[in-house]
């Protein structure tokens, strides 16, 4: 490995010799341009692309949906509640409201 980076140069700095070789793009680089992120060599290209959330598009419009979704769902749930309380007192005969049940 060692003749292997004695014989090239940084991929940024093509007058410097290569002191690394970043494990995720496999290109070489100088001293400068190679740095250490949890405990391994990389250089900036890679780290870049790592730290940035990979978020789908699809994935996020589902969730900008989901809480309109939630709404919806509880706005007919709350109607179809009030709607079988409302059949349920009506359905009650009006010998009850009058009171000649109790009698």
């Amino acid at each position: 490995m060692a003749s292997v980076l004695g014989d090239t140069t940084c991929s940024i700095h093509a007058e410097r010799q290569s002191a690394a070789r970043c494990p995720s793009c496999r290109k070489f680089y100088c001293r400068e341009c190679i740095t250490e992120h949890e405990g391994r060599l990389t250089c900036s290209t890679c780290l870049a692309v790592a730290q940035t959330p990979e978020l789908p598009v699809e994935r996020d419009r589902r969730i900008q949906l989901m809480p309109i979704v939630q709404v919806i769902v509880a706005v007919l749930v709350c109607w179809l509640v009030l709607y079988l309380t409302g059949r349920t007192l009506g359905d009650i005969p009006d010998e009850f409201h009058d009171g000649a049940i109790w009698e």
